[in-house]
């Protein structure tokens, strides 16, 4: 039986002829023949010793030593998208300390119920919070003496709750995001109510249901 020849390619012996020209003359475990032509010698290299003359073959397992990767071989799982949750949850909570103008009695610095309570919350975490603390301001900037009197009313109660640096953390502003209109309101309603299957027995399902 007669072994079929392989049939030379002129590409594979330019190739051939490249790697030797340039130092590549050895199948040892090493690295690439521009890190052992330097003064300081090969990168993580016992090997290579002598100069350009022992320098590996592109296809070493050394020739691209895993510490020259930018990321790891394997990315722990949910370690790309963990960043962003996080970042959503740290401006959800930022936004726990702000002081929307529903919370002041109409036209006045009174704080209503639900102010009252929600400025106990927030006195309770700034310490382990850094968050500031923000008093939405008129409507339009309308009234800037009202803002101001009900900035010192959050602070004086903050400071009586144990919070010192409450004057510098306090600042009167717009929140961080917009709040709704009444038109914008009643629709999240409705789709609330048939996420929660209040209109699910009309068989309109989600899309079905309404008032």
């Amino acid at each position: 039986m007669k072994l079929r020849r392989f049939r030379r390619s002129p590409w594979a012996l330019l190739a051939l002829g490249g790697l030797l020209s340039s130092g590549c003359v050895s199948t040892n475990d090493c690295c690439s023949s521009s890190e052992c032509c330097t003064t300081s010698g090969c990168d993580s290299c016992d090997t290579c010793d002598t100069g350009c003359g022992t320098s590996c073959w592109p296809w070493s397992k050394k020739y691209y030593p895993a510490s020259r990767y930018a990321i790891p071989d394997v990315i722990p799982l949910g370690a790309v998208s963990r960043a962003h949750w996080h970042m959503q949850e740290t401006n959800g909570e930022a936004a726990d300390f702000v002081i929307y103008r529903n919370e002041f009695v109409e036209n006045s610095s009174e704080l209503t119920p639900y102010g009252r309570d929600h400025i106990m919350e927030i006195a309770a975490r700034m310490p382990s919070a850094p968050f500031p603390v923000i008093v939405q301001r008129t409507m339009n900037n309308s009234d800037p003496e009202l803002d101001q009197i009900r900035r010192d009313i959050v602070v004086r109660v903050l400071t009586d709750l144990g919070n010192p640096d409450a004057d510098r953390r306090t600042v009167v502003s717009q929140p961080y995001s917009n709040g709704i209109n009444s038109m914008e309101a009643e629709q999240d309603y409705g789709r609330f109510r048939n996420v929660r299957g209040f209109n699910n027995f009309s068989g309109g399902g989600i899309g079905g249901g309404g008032f």
